[in-house]
C-alpha cells in the first residue's frame, strides 16, 4: 500500500469556548455518530490470551458502539505463518455477528495489515499502579469466569505489533525489521454524512518503554495528522534470560491526542517508525484500537479522589474529543460551577465543603455528553462516644486518665482472705489493657510502680510467646528493648523485670499465680550505678543492679495489663489501685501502702487508678490522612500543641490542656489522571 508523503497538520485541538444554541444543536444531528474499532488477536486458540471482545463501556462509548474486528494471529506455535497478515471487514447497518455491531448509518470498508498481533497485560486505570497491569493476569480472570475489570482493559489486552519490536522471527538483537501496522478505511462520508470527524488512537504493547507517535492521513486531501501519546505510565522492565531481545521489555499503553477535524471518505492510520536501541530505550509503535466521532466523547473521565486533605490542590483532568469548537461546563453535585468552563478544573486550597460529585458537560455542534462522576472525598475529624475512660484520682498532680481497651469492671473481688472493691478484670483471651499516653512526669530517671493483682496464672493459649505483661513501657520494636514487668508462665508464676536493652533483668523469688490478692511494687533507677527492686506483699523480694544505664523513649505510653510488643502475652487476672510515682519509694513507704492503702508522697504520685467506678464516657476521634499530626489546645484560639505518636482512632482523655483538637497537615497536589492514557 502506497503511503502518501504530505505536510503534517497539527494534531492538537485548540481549546475554544463556545456557546451553542438549541438551533445550532440541530445541525448535523442526523449524521452525529461515534464508533470505536478494536483489534483482536488469536494466541493459538488460548482462551486466556485470545479475543477479548468489548462487553463493557470503554473510553466513553457503550459496548454496542465498539466493532470487534477479526482476530489476527500471533505467529507463534500452531498459529504461525509468514510474518505479515492482511485482513478486511465490512461494517454497515446490518452487521451484528462475529463481534460486529450495526452502524447507525452507512457502510465502512476496513482493510488492515499487521506483522503479527499479541497480548498485553496493561489494563489502563483498571490495573494496579504504578504499572497498571491486569490484576492477577488474564489467566486469573479466566479461572474465575469473570470479565476484565473494565472495557478499557479489554481493548488494551490485544494489539497489532509494530514490525520492529521482538516477536516471531526476530533475530538475537530483537529487531524484526518488518513493516509496521497500517489501517485503511473508506466509506466515511456515508457514516458522517454532513459533518467532519476526529480520530483518537489507543495503543498497548507487551514490549515498550514509551509509545512513538502515529499518523492519521486524509487520503483524499493529502493531509497528515501526527498524533502522539503524551503521557504513559512507567513500564516495569521484565527482561529476563531466554528472551530474544536486548530492548526494554514491559507491558504498557496509552491514549493518543486527537487528530484535527477531517472531512473525507478515506483515511489511513499508521505508526511512525519505532526506535529501539538495545539497552537504552524501546519506543513501540503498536495499536489496540481507535475512535472516530463528530459529537463529543469523554474518552477519559476524571478519576475519583478518594482522600483529600485541607489545603490540597486538586486537578480534575479528563480527556474529551469531538469536532471543535467544544464547550465545557463543570458541575458539583449536579449544579454548574461558575466560571468552570475549561477542559480541566482545579480545586485550590481544598476544604471539606468542596467534597462531592464532579462531572463535566461537553458540548459541540453535534451533541453533548456528560463525563462519568469523579467523587472527591475530603478528610474530616469525626467523633464518636466511648465508655472507655479510666479516671486518674491522684490528689496533687495533673490528671493522667487512661483508655480502657476491653478490660471489664467488677464491684468487688474476694479471695477468701482479702477483699478488694472496684477492680478491673483482664481476660487474656480478649483484647484488653489500659493505655496512658506519655507525660513528661513519667519520663524521669527514677520511679516506682505499685498495684494489687490476683491471678490464677497466665493463659498459654493467648497470643504471644512467653509470660504476661503486667506493666510495660515499650521502648523499641523488640522485646529486649521494653521496660516490662512480666508474670511468668506456669507455677508458681514468678515476676520477671526487664529493662531496655537488658540493662537489668531479674526474677522474683516468690510467685503470684495462686489466685490470691498480692501487692506488688517495683522501684527503679535508670543510671549506670542504679538498679531495681521488687517488693511482694510489702516485703523486699529481690533486687539487682543495672549492668548499664538506660533511658525511656519519649512519647511511649504506659501500658497496663498488656504490651503493644506482641512478644508478651496479655495479662489474665485482676488489678486494683495501680499507681505510678516519679521517685523511688522507700521500703517503709511501700509497707505503709500495703498495710493501709495510704496515699504516700503525694508530690511524686503522678497516677492512681482506684477503679472505684466503671470506666466513664469519652470521645473517640477518627481521621484518614496517615501523615496528619493531631494537635490539641486549651482554647479554640490556641496555643496548639502537637500530640506526637497519635494515630487514628484517638480517644480523648480529658485534660485542661486538651479541650480542642485539629490536625496539622502538609497540603499536596492531587491529579485525578496522572497519565492521560
Amino acid at each position: 500500500m502506497k503511503r502518501p508523503h504530505v505536510a503534517v497538520k497539527s494534531s492538537r485541538n485548540k481549546k475554544i469556548a463556545c456557546t451553542v444554541s438549541a438551533a445550532a444543536l440541530m445541525l448535523g444531528v442526523s449524521s452525529a455518530a461515534t464508533i470505536g474499532l478494536h483489534f483482536q488477536e488469536n494466541y493459538c486458540g488460548s482462551a486466556a490470551y485470545s479475543g477479548y471482545p468489548v462487553t463493557l463501556a470503554a473510553f466513553g462509548i457503550a459496548s454496542n458502539g465498539w466493532e470487534n474486528l477479526t482476530p489476527m494471529n500471533t505467529g507463534y506455535g500452531s498459529c504461525s505463518g509468514p510474518l505479515g497478515y492482511n485482513l478486511s471487514e465490512v461494517i454497515n447497518t446490518n452487521t451484528s455477528t462475529d463481534g460486529l455491531n450495526r452502524l447507525p448509518n452507512g457502510s465502512l470498508s476496513l482493510n488492515w495489515f499487521g506483522p503479527t498481533a499479541a497480548f498485553s497485560a496493561f489494563a489502563g486505570y483498571a490495573g494496579s499502579p504504578p504499572y497498571y497491569y491486569t490484576p492477577g493476569g488474564p489467566a486469573a480472570a479466566i479461572a474465575l469466569n469473570t470479565n476484565p475489570a473494565s472495557g478499557e482493559e479489554q481493548i488494551y489486552a490485544t494489539f497489532l505489533r509494530d514490525g520492529v519490536n521482538f516477536g516471531p522471527g526476530s533475530p538475537s538483537v530483537g529487531n524484526n525489521d518488518q513493516p509496521g501496522y497500517s489501517v485503511d478505511i473508506t466509506g466515511l462520508k456515508s457514516l458522517f454524512t454532513n459533518s467532519s470527524f476526529v480520530v483518537e488512537l489507543i495503543a498497548s504493547s507487551d514490549s515498550m518503554e514509551t509509545l512513538t507517535n502515529a499518523f492519521v492521513i486524509d487520503v483524499t486531501d493529502l493531509l497528515t495528522n501526527s498524533v502522539s501519546y503524551p503521557a504513559t505510565p512507567p513500564v516495569l522492565n521484565t527482561l529476563g534470560a531466554g528472551y530474544d531481545t536486548g530492548y526494554y521489555q514491559g507491558s504498557g499503553g496509552g491514549l493518543s491526542t486527537v487528530s484535527g477535524a477531517l472531512n473525507t471518505d478515506h483515511i489511513q492510520i499508521m505508526s511512525a517508525q519505532p526506535q529501539h536501541v538495545a539497552g537504552e530505550f524501546n519506543h513501540a509503535g503498536t495499536i489496540s484500537g481507535f475512535i472516530m466521532t463528530d459529537k463529543p466523547v469523554v474518552t477519559m473521565s476524571s478519576r475519583s479522589i478518594p482522600l483529600a486533605g485541607p489545603g490540597d490542590s486538586i486537578l480534575l483532568n479528563p480527556y474529551a474529543i469531538g469536532v471543535p469548537p467544544m464547550a465545557y461546563q463543570w458541575r458539583l453535585n449536579g449544579r454548574s460551577i461558575a466560571g468552570a468552563t475549561n477542559l480541566s478544573y482545579t480545586i485550590t486550597n481544598f476544604n471539606p465543603g468542596a467534597s462531592g460529585s464532579y462531572t463535566s458537560v461537553v458540548t459541540n455542534l453535534y451533541g453533548a455528553t456528560t463525563s462519568q462522576v469523579s467523587t472527591v472525598t475530603g478528610d474530616l475529624i469525626t467523633q464518636s462516644p466511648t465508655n472507655g475512660i479510666v479516671y486518674d484520682s491522684n490528689p496533687a498532680n495533673a490528671q493522667n486518665d487512661g483508655v480502657n481497651m476491653g478490660a471489664s469492671w467488677q464491684a468487688s473481688s474476694s479471695d477468701g482472705t482479702v477483699t478488694r472493691t472496684g477492680v478491673m478484670d483482664f481476660a487474656a483471651a480478649l483484647t484488653n489493657g489500659i493505655t496512658v499516653q506519655d507525660n513528661p512526669a513519667f519520663d524521669g530517671s527514677t520511679g516506682t510502680i505499685t498495684f494489687w493483682m490476683r491471678s490464677a496464672g497466665t493463659n498459654p493459649n493467648a497470643s504471644g510467646n512467653v509470660g504476661a505483661s503486667l506493666f510495660c513501657r515499650p521502648v523499641g520494636p523488640a522485646a529486649g528493648n521494653d521496660f516490662v514487668l512480666v508474670q511468668q508462665d506456669g507455677s508458681p508464676g514468678n515476676l520477671e523485670f526487664v529493662a531496655p536493652g537488658f540493662a537489668n533483668t531479674f526474677t522474683s523469688v516468690n510467685g503470684v499465680s495462686d489466685n490470691k490478692w498480692h501487692f506488688v511494687a517495683l522501684t527503679f533507677d535508670q543510671s549506670a550505678s542504679g538498679g531495681a527492686a521488687l517488693y511482694i506483699d510489702g516485703a523486699l523480694d529481690s533486687t539487682n543492679a543495672n549492668a548499664a544505664g538506660w533511658t525511656w523513649l519519649a512519647g511511649k505510653p504506659l501500658e497496663i495489663g498488656y504490651s503493644s510488643d506482641t512478644f508478651w502475652r496479655d495479662y489474665n487476672g485482676l488489678l486494683d489501685d495501680v499507681r505510678y510515682y516519679s521517685a523511688m519509694l522507700s521500703s517503709s513507704q511501700i509497707a505503709t501502702i500495703y498495710s493501709s492503702a495510704a496515699v504516700v508522697d503525694t508530690n511524686d504520685l503522678q497516677l492512681q487508678f482506684n477503679f472505684t467506678a466503671p470506666p466513664g464516657r469519652g470521645i473517640v476521634l477518627t481521621w484518614k490522612e496517615s501523615s496528619a499530626v493531631l494537635q490539641s489546645a486549651p482554647t479554640i484560639s490556641g496555643q496548639w500543641t502537637d500530640l506526637p505518636g497519635t494515630t487514628s482512632p484517638y480517644t480523648i482523655v480529658p485534660a485542661a490542656t486538651q479541650q480542642y483538637f485539629r490536625y496539622r497537615y502538609v497540603p499536596q497536589t492531587l491529579v485525578s489522571n496522572p497519565y492521560l492514557m
